[in-house]
C-alpha cells in the first residue's frame, strides 16, 4: 500500500474520470434508446393474423394482457425490435392495410 498523498489523489482522480466516462456513456445510451422505444407486434389465432399493433417496449407483457382481458383470442404472437414511434406507426398502418386483420378497426378499410 502506498501512503503517498499524491499517489492516493491520482487514484481518486482516475476513478473519478472512469466514473464520469461511464455516467456519460449511460446517459448517451439512454437518450438513444428513448428514441427507439416502440415495437410492432402481431397476434395470430390458428395461423391467421388477427391483430397488428404497436406498444412501448417496456409494456409488451401488459399490452398482451390487455388484449386477453378484452376478449381478443390469440394463440401466438411475435414482435420486432424497438424503433422510433413514428416509424412503428407507419409500419403498423401498412401491415393492417396489407393483412386486413379481423380485430383491427383503424386503417382496415
Amino acid at each position: 500500500m502506498n501512503d503517498n498523498p499524491d499517489h492516493n489523489s491520482n487514484e481518486f482522480s482516475s476513478l473519478l474520470r472512469l466514473g464520469a466516462f461511464f455516467l456519460t456513456a449511460y446517459a448517451v445510451s439512454s437518450i438513444f434508446k428513448r428514441d427507439h422505444d416502440t415495437m410492432n407486434y402481431v397476434l395470430w389465432h390458428k395461423n391467421h393474423i388477427v391483430y397488428n399493433g404497436i406498444c412501448y417496449e417496456d409494456r409488451m407483457d401488459a399490452r398482451l394482457n390487455e388484449h386477453e382481458v378484452r376478449g381478443l383470442v390469440f394463440d401466438e404472437y411475435d414482435f420486432d425490435d424497438a424503433k422510433p414511434r413514428e416509424k412503428a406507426l407507419t409500419i403498423e398502418r401498412k401491415l393492417i392495410r396489407r393483412d386486413r386483420p379481423k380485430c383491427n378497426i383503424c386503417y382496415n378499410n
